[in-house]
């Protein structure tokens, strides 16, 4: 089993996002959300280093947030993990930039409290 690369903690999530890429605008659902990015499901996969926007809603107030990421790295096709669970196809991304400028302390804040659950 490999280490651990990500510097935050990631949970688990099923919200729709929005995103922009080299050749593609399109809906899509986030598979899992840390402070640094997000699991993208979609069949659209853009390849790693392509810069893309997104727009997505959180927590009961349905906060708006928009970001700015980079595809870090995809899964071209679902498959099983060691476990048996299904990996969907997909690609990760990791945030540049978030806005509006306390939207980053409101998904901390919100990412803590799934955590803690």
């Amino acid at each position: 089993m490999g280490v651990e690369k990500r510097k935050y903690p990631r949970v688990k999530v099923k919200f729709s996002v929005e995103y922009r890429g080299k050749n593609v605008w399109q809906n899509a659902e986030i598979d899992n959300i840390s402070r640094g990015g997000m699991f993208i499901v979609t069949e659209k996969i853009e390849p790693p280093g392509t810069n893309i926007e997104l727009i997505f809603e959180l927590g009961e107030s349905k906060r708006k947030i928009q970001a700015q990421g980079v595809v870090v790295w995809t899964r071209t096709q679902s498959q099983h993990n060691h476990e048996g669970r299904l990996l969907p196809q997909g690609m990760g991304v990791q945030f540049t930039k978030i806005f509006p400028g306390e939207a980053e302390n409101f998904l901390a804040d919100l990412i803590e409290k799934w955590r803690d659950g």
